[in-house]
């Protein structure tokens, strides 16, 4: 969930979006474009059953991810390329790496939150950024034990042509799919919905070994649930969250 600036319109921002958190319960929010750390405790001062984890090594607007305590236990936060940020715009991709257990089974979710730099002028950069991470995830020795799901503002929107976007090193793998391409030819569902360049820029992308049976994927309306997009935008975002709903095991 891009989160414009947040909080955009002060106190106002907090309770609108804590009221959206509250009533959607979600287990696990990836937010972008937090542009006032402090303000994020305020929004979690409403969220009594979440726990959070924010950036720490950004050079502006960080990245933040809230969880359900009661269903995951941190096992620890990573700040990727934080010391060779240049190609995600100083904005290093915040990872978290989760315990998920059921009565089943036990899992390791690892969580790579991310916000690309923008703009045509940025898509060299975006490119070598994928690739650095797509190589990241590679080069680990037990990558094919995680869950891995990637979010966030990838600046990109999968309609693009070849060589027009940055995810072609991940679509040519077959260990890992986006979630949201199902959903990317919709214009209902662009999650950057402002004229004129209405557009798909925020994905979520998996890899097989999760339960490739996703109940559903989509953008949520927020903003007709709000009265509109104009208030929508004024009081929380220009971007409209994406959410992936998955059944209770991930086998």
């Amino acid at each position: 969930w891009n989160c414009e600036f947040f909080p955009k319109a002060n106190d106002s921002t907090i309770q609108a979006l804590a009221e959206a958190i509250l009533d959607m319960s979600p287990d696990i929010i990836g937010f972008q474009e937090i542009r006032r750390a402090g303000w994020f405790s305020k929004l979690m001062d409403y969220l009594p059953t979440y726990n959070y984890v924010i950036s720490k090594q950004t050079s502006f607007l960080d990245l933040a991810f809230i969880y359900k305590a009661a269903s995951f236990t941190l096992l620890n936060q990573i700040e990727l390329f934080a010391e060779n940020d240049y190609n995600f715009a100083g904005r290093p991709p915040l990872q978290i790496n989760l315990e998920y257990e059921t009565n089943e089974s036990k899992y390791i979710l690892s969580l790579i939150n991310l916000h690309m730099k923008c703009c045509n002028s940025g898509l060299g950069r975006r490119i070598k950024a994928s690739n650095m991470l797509y190589s990241h995830i590679k080069k680990l020795e037990s990558y094919q034990d995680r869950i891995f799901i990637v979010l966030g503002d990838w600046n990109d929107d999968l309609k693009d042509d070849d060589g027009e976007h940055c995810f072609q090193s991940f679509i040519d793998d077959p260990f890992f799919y986006f979630a949201t391409e199902t959903i990317v030819n919709d214009i209902k569902q662009a999650s950057y919905p402002k004229a004129p360049y209405i557009s798909f820029l925020d994905h979520i992308l998996l890899s097989r070994n999760v339960n490739q049976n996703i109940i559903s994927v989509q953008t949520l309306p927020i903003d007709l649930w709000m009265g509109g997009y104009d208030v929508y935008e004024n009081y929380i975002s220009d971007h409209k969250p994406v959410v992936v709903k998955f059944p209770k095991s991930l086998d």
